[in-house]
């Protein structure tokens, strides 16, 4: 028997590429914008770039193959996320022992063995950082209460916290009760309060002194009383955390951890809401980040890190410091980067640490819309750091927000000249989305700025006008390569994790663009032109899956 006390499920395959397949290619006008040009319609059913290179390298469709198969073939949350890895390194520096469940819809029968391992049914919590709705979490309960009716589960994470942020704690009660869920952790950083809620259950102690808590009393989801704790921020854990990552059982990895050195961020960009739910900006000390690199790198096989902080390269000479750490390892990484702060000097550092690739938010080449989306910065600067990081053979990836407030066509013209002349190798592309917790909706009558989300209408422009940029975009711009803005930086580091080298993924994804180009134009064919050049970069004799 090889009891734990806590079983995390970190992430969880939330774009249902089925349901898009249900839906008549013959009405694609009515759904166009949701799917296109992130999907490829092939074999009577839309698929994620990831799952056409399955077909053609392994002659399966990740839906179409058993558990065992699922972990062998490509698919981006099969990546290993921070959330679950971060949860049991910092638990078990309580004696807290926890299981990961990477992708739960790849490791089911995991997690089954790891549930009935144990002789006391552990706590199985759900991290809903990439959850964008309830209907993911009724999915999984769903599935959980099927195996194990009793199953005690906890919610926490960021569609949580969100949830609480917009609404209040009490809208928890009723998808509470309705999709079986015994506790929620509503808390930003809840670490802590995940740890003290285990510790209670594990003493058998009374559970109302844990903060930032909702619960059913007595699991009695008809019944029983809703209740819910005190409210109190936390800080996030980054010094306090112990480097235990070597003591976790992991056997998801390939080459590839996720880790993060500061939490917040610093700037206070227009359209973005994340400023003000941290609760400021905090930085793990670059003696800690080395003592945690020292033993994420004792991990058998693990050479490969993305660092995920939002501002890593800010402040400068911390940044400098940090390159100087990583260089006296032998790894590769990736990161989000803000490129006005680069130039020779510290584009040289980065290549000498082992930097392969970064995201840059660049948002837009504009201006006058970087000065409305606060983004301090300008296109001149961009295309300095830009410059310092090819000449590194740094590979880059720009992301453009398609819409904001003051967008106009001049200003779209203006983005597609950068694209087509900055030396980017990879850009994405996004609707610009209108939440309440963001300054813009602050100076919404400055802009005639209504509606919300994804549907959304000021002064220039509209979000139907935005959708149908985004496709001109893609269709026009021909000196980079696109990649969906929903997998983006994690997708070239997956795949090159996975062995493609720079060209092979540049090869791939010019050959599936062109794939969603013919199908722009309305040929779902096959056996297209287009369907044979992607096809022509797979051998034909690999065998089936291991």
């Amino acid at each position: 028997m090889n009891d734990c006390d806590f079983i995390v499920i970190s992430q969880a395959d939330i774009v249902k590429y089925n349901e898009y397949s249900k839906l008549p290619i013959d009405r694609i006008e009515l759904f166009r914008d949701q799917v296109f040009p992130r999907m490829v319609y092939f074999k009577e059913g839309f698929h994620s770039s990831l799952d056409l290179i399955n077909y053609f390298q392994f002659g399966k469709f990740f839906n179409d193959a058993n558990d065992i198969e699922r972990r062998n073939l490509l698919n981006i949350w099969n990546l290993p996320g921070l959330s679950g890895i971060h949860l049991a390194n910092y638990l078990l520096k309580y004696g807290i022992k926890t299981r990961i469940v990477n992708n739960i819809d790849a490791e089911w029968d995991i997690f089954c063995e790891f549930y009935e391992n144990n002789t006391i049914p552990p706590l199985v919590g759900i991290s809903t950082t990439f959850f964008l709705s309830y209907l993911e979490i009724k999915r999984l309960s769903v599935k959980l209460r099927n195996y194990d009716s009793g199953m005690e589960i906890v919610l926490g994470g960021a569609f949580i916290n969100e949830q609480a942020m917009n609404n209040n704690v009490a809208s928890f009660e009723k998808p509470m009760r309705k999709h079986k869920i015994n506790y929620i952790v509503h808390s930003f950083n809840s670490e802590v309060n995940l740890k003290d809620l285990i510790m209670k259950k594990k003493r058998d102690e009374k559970i109302d002194e844990v903060y930032n808590m909702a619960y059913i009393e007595h699991g009695d989801f008809v019944n029983g009383a809703f209740k819910t704790t005190e409210v109190e921020w936390n800080n996030p854990v980054l010094n306090e955390v112990s480097a235990l990552w070597d003591m976790l059982e992991t056997p998801f990895l390939n080459h590839t951890m996720q880790m993060r050195t500061s939490s917040g961020c610093s700037f206070s960009c227009a359209f973005c809401s994340y400023p003000q739910t941290a609760g400021g900006f905090y930085t793990m000390s670059c003696v800690n980040v080395e003592e945690h690199l020292i033993k994420i790198l004792n991990i058998t096989g693990v050479n490969k890190i993305i660092f995920i902080d939002d501002t890593f390269n800010v402040p400068i000479k911390r940044f400098k410091e940090l390159c100087r750490i990583f260089s006296k390892f032998n790894f590769e990484w990736f990161s989000f980067l803000r490129v006005q702060y680069i130039d020779d000097e510290i584009a040289n550092l980065m290549k000498d640490s082992g930097c392969r690739g970064v995201y840059l938010g660049v948002e837009s080449a504009n201006d006058t819309i970087l000065k409305n989306m606060n983004k301090k910065a300008s296109s001149i600067k961009y295309l300095k750091g830009i410059e310092s990081l090819k000449k590194c053979g740094i590979k880059s990836m720009a992301a453009f927000v398609i819409g904001f407030p003051g967008e106009m066509e001049e200003t779209i013209n203006e983005n597609i000249k950068f694209i087509e002349t900055s030396g980017i190798d990879y850009f994405t592309l996004k609707e610009f989305y209108y939440m309440k917790q963001t300054p813009v909706y602050r100076d919404r009558e400055k802009y005639g700025l209504s509606g919300i989300g994804s549907n959304w209408l000021h002064n220039t422009m509209d979000y139907q006008r935005a959708a149908d940029i985004k496709i001109e975009m893609f269709k026009n711009i021909k000196n980079s390569i696109f990649i969906d803005a929903d997998t983006s930086l994690w997708y070239l580091a997956y795949l090159y994790d996975r062995g493609f080298t720079f060209d092979d993924i540049s090869e791939i994804q010019k050959a599936i663009n062109n794939i969603v180009l013919d199908e722009l134009d309305g040929n779902y064919d096959d056996n297209s032109a287009a369907i044979d050049s992607l096809k022509d970069l797979f051998p034909y004799n690999i065998p089936c899956l291991k």
